[in-house]
This record gives C-alpha cells, sequence and structure tokens, in this order.
C-alpha cells in the first residue's frame, strides 16, 4: 500500500508542478504581450504625430493660398475678399490648434462630440471616409494600359 500512497502523492506533486509551470508561462506571456503591445502603442502615437504635423503644414499652406486668392480678388471684388480672408483666417486658426493639441486631446475631443452628437460625429465620419478612401486612390501609383 506503501506503493500506491507514493504514486498518489508523486501524482498531486507532479500536478501542481505542471499548474505552477503552466502559470508561470502564463504570466510571463502576459508581459511579453504588455511590452509588445506597448511598443505598437508607441509607434502608432509617433505615426499620427507626424501625420498631424504633416496635416497642419498642409492646412497652413492653404490658408495662405486663399488669403493670396482674396488679395487679388480684393481688387475686382473688394466685399467678397473680406470673406475669403476671414475664411482664410479660420484656415490658419485650424492648423495651430492641430499642432498645438496632442493626439489624445483631439480624440478626446471627437469622443465628447459624438457622445453629444452621435449622428452629425457618424456623417461626419462617414464623410472622412470617403475622403480618405479618395485621397488615397488618388495618391497610389496608377497601372498604365
Amino acid at each position: 500500500m506503501d506503493t500506491t500512497q507514493e504514486r498518489e502523492r508523486t501524482s498531486e506533486a507532479s500536478g501542481q508542478d505542471a499548474r505552477q509551470d503552466f502559470s508561470t508561462a502564463a504570466g510571463e506571456l502576459k508581459s511579453a504581450a504588455r511590452e509588445t503591445a506597448g511598443h505598437v502603442g508607441e509607434e502608432v502615437r509617433d505615426f499620427a504625430e507626424e501625420q498631424k504635423t504633416a496635416g497642419a503644414d498642409n492646412v497652413a499652406r492653404l490658408g495662405r493660398a486663399v488669403h493670396g486668392a482674396a488679395e487679388q480678388l480684393g481688387r475686382e471684388l473688394p466685399q467678397a475678399a473680406g470673406f475669403i480672408h476671414s475664411a482664410a483666417d479660420t484656415l490658419q486658426s485650424a492648423s495651430s490648434t492641430l499642432r498645438e493639441r496632442s493626439i489624445e486631446d483631439m480624440v478626446a475631443g471627437f469622443r465628447d462630440f459624438a457622445r453629444r452628437q452621435p449622428a452629425a460625429a457618424f456623417a461626419g465620419s462617414v464623410l472622412a471616409g470617403f475622403a480618405l478612401a479618395r485621397f488615397m486612390k488618388a495618391s497610389s501609383p496608377r497601372e498604365r494600359r
């Protein structure tokens, strides 16, 4: 009977060792996954910041171009030039806001807006998606026939 009891004890000890090994391996796997997710998150944030800066630069250039157009138009239609300058000022203000705000702030602002105005947020997202698709399609290399 001693051999049966010894086998049971050995079996229990092996089971406990296996559970402990499994728990240790699962903990290490979780830790590695968190670390990898952290690195990916940093890379995504860096990429988003670069794109945000490029977008702000483009909006600022557009604002300057609109100001130039308003100057030329102002010679012939001074009334319209004021409205166009106002639109250009709005573009340049938007450019400054893009530069100053972090990606996290902009996402939080969008979330707040989406909670207050879900239909408008959805419509804006759809329009932004169409615009992005058009931009991607226009900027992709085209096959020549």
